[in-house]
């Protein structure tokens, strides 16, 4: 079974413009709400791949129903623990005319230790030590810099995979317990490691994460992808679409590894099937989720090189 923790799950409202006028009225050419997050978006891709998942983590208590009703909508399983507040909402706007995409992201719930150690108990409760566990973006309020970390510590201890989605010093600190694989975009690795932009130096940067064992993929928007473990290294280019929204690009490519890691899939066929997937996704509106035929359709023009 794969399982995904969205620590601060999101409602996004995607408001697509023609373009934004500062100061002045706007008027959208159309909306749409989708529920998010990364861990949500994750399951969403995985669901759609036709394998089973469920959903873990927070959800504000508020507007609970709203989130349970997506969820049972996608056909995703669900086992949130509820707090105090609601889950927040991002604005997502999408400018037609400069093919631009700006995100307002809100703080959303507050939790406490008090809430995380009921969700790992819950989540110890649930998986078997061949699962997989995602566990991607952002710590609520109340939550230290160190929440991945302990979370990885404690699972592993059961003998699960884990897959950390993360930035900053909670990527920083949830590497130390040393999960499976990380999946940061170049901006993200930027946050840990002093970095250039060229193929030689990212993999430079990230040797001292893969002489610990963790496998690392790292997204570059139009410059494509790299996927670095110790034995292997493969890069991507970009296959050229009409990109609508980004929003869940890099969760699609976690939910690819996700589902090669519980297949036992040669990496460089999880890769294949990440960039496929990613690239779907953005020629989809808001977080809206690609089909499965839609990221098969990708697949056979992904072109891996090793390096």
């Amino acid at each position: 079974m794969i399982y995904t923790v969205t620590l601060n799950p999101a409602i996004d409202k995607t408001i697509v413009l023609d373009s934004l006028n500062l100061g002045h009225v706007n008027r959208s050419l159309f909306s749409r709400d989708d529920i998010g997050g990364k861990g949500i978006n994750v399951a969403k891709v995985i669901k759609k791949l036709g394998h089973n998942v469920v959903a873990m983590g927070f959800i504000g208590r508020e507007n609970s129903n709203y989130v349970y009703k997506k969820l049972y909508e996608y056909g995703i399983c669900c086992d949130f623990i509820e707090v105090d507040g609601e889950t927040r909402t991002n604005i997502k706007i999408v400018e037609e005319r400069e093919g631009r995409f700006t995100d307002i992201n809100q703080l959303g719930f507050e939790t406490d230790n008090f809430d995380l150690e009921n969700l790992i108990k819950r989540i110890k409760s649930r998986v078997n030590s061949n699962d997989v566990v995602v566990l991607s973006g952002s710590l609520p309020k109340g939550l230290n810099v160190d929440t991945y970390k302990i979370m990885i510590e404690k699972l592993k201890e059961i003998g699960v995979k884990i897959i950390l989605d993360a930035e900053g010093e909670a990527l920083r600190k949830g590497i130390e317990a040393g999960p499976l694989l990380i999946k940061p975009n170049l901006n993200e690795l930027k946050t840990i490691v002093n970095c250039g932009e060229s193929l030689e130096d990212i993999k430079k940067a990230v040797s001292v994460i893969v002489d610990k064992g963790i496998t690392t993929v790292v997204s570059m928007g139009e410059k494509g992808a790299i996927l670095f473990n110790k034995d292997e290294c493969f890069y991507s280019k970009p296959i050229k679409v009409d990109v609508k929204s980004t929003v869940g690009a890099g969760d699609s490519m976690v939910a690819a590894f996700a589902i090669g890691i519980h297949d036992n899939l040669p990496f460089e066929e999880s890769f294949r099937l990440s960039i496929a997937a990613s690239t779907a996704k953005v020629t989809k509106e808001g977080s809206q989720a690609p089909d499965r035929n839609e990221i098969l359709k990708y697949l056979e023009l992904v072109e891996i090189q090793r390096r």
